[in-house]
């Protein structure tokens, strides 16, 4: 029997999860395809395939949240529900929008923690990839390497030795910063469970 590539493995390891997931919760089966499209598309990403490439998928896959987006804020249910629609509509238009230099900066404070957590930077590195292309934010379009963790990496080596915007630089002291107060034990668990680097998820302060 031929053996698999690392990938091929990974990709079916996350696809199976997925299928337990939603057979332990059943629901729309739409939705259970696009998360097994986003997890396809992000290893695809992780290792190396160029955005181009890739861009038929992302394309289907925007298609898709947006269906469940519209088939969400149209079903019936609590009279708290449709105010969350327009914030998830938002974030579905910016789905596939390149990476801002302050979200990338968060990234690189999430790659020094599982670092510190035990792991290699390379892994670490497509741990992070991975979470950002099943939000729907893109590898960084700059880099010298064809696939996007590296360049994800190469962006982080570019902070770490002072390079960067001002504002990159202020978000990643601010990051760490934030990290940092969160219980030692919680901390991976937290900041890639809740997504804490992803501003869009943050409640909007009135």
């Amino acid at each position: 029997m031929e053996a698999r590539s690392p990938s091929a493995d990974r990709i079916g390891a996350a696809l199976r999860a997925l299928r337990r997931t939603h057979a332990d919760e059943p629901g729309d089966m739409a939705a259970l395809g696009l998360k097994c499209l986003q997890a396809v598309v992000a290893e695809l990403a992780a290792d190396g395939v160029a955005p181009e490439d890739l861009q038929p998928l992302t394309d289907l896959q925007g298609r898709l949240a947006r269906r469940e987006s519209d088939s969400a804020a149209s079903a019936p249910g609590p009279s708290a529900e449709p105010s969350a629609a327009p914030t998830g509509t938002k974030r579905d238009r910016r789905h596939g929008t390149p990476p801002s230099p302050t979200l990338l900066a968060r990234a690189a404070v999430i790659i020094d923690l599982l670092v510190r957590a035990g792991q290699d930077e390379a892994e670490a590195a497509q741990t992070v990839m991975r979470r950002l292309m099943a939000a729907g934010v893109p590898a960084p379009a700059r880099g010298g390497d064809s696939r996007g963790w590296r360049r994800l990496l190469e962006y982080r080596h570019t902070l770490l030795h002072g390079g960067g915007t001002d504002d990159a630089k202020f978000e990643y002291r601010a990051f760490a910063r934030e990290i940092e107060a969160i219980p030692p034990a919680e901390r991976v668990s937290r900041v890639l469970d809740e997504r804490l680097w992803d501003r869009r998820r943050a409640p909007r302060r009135t």
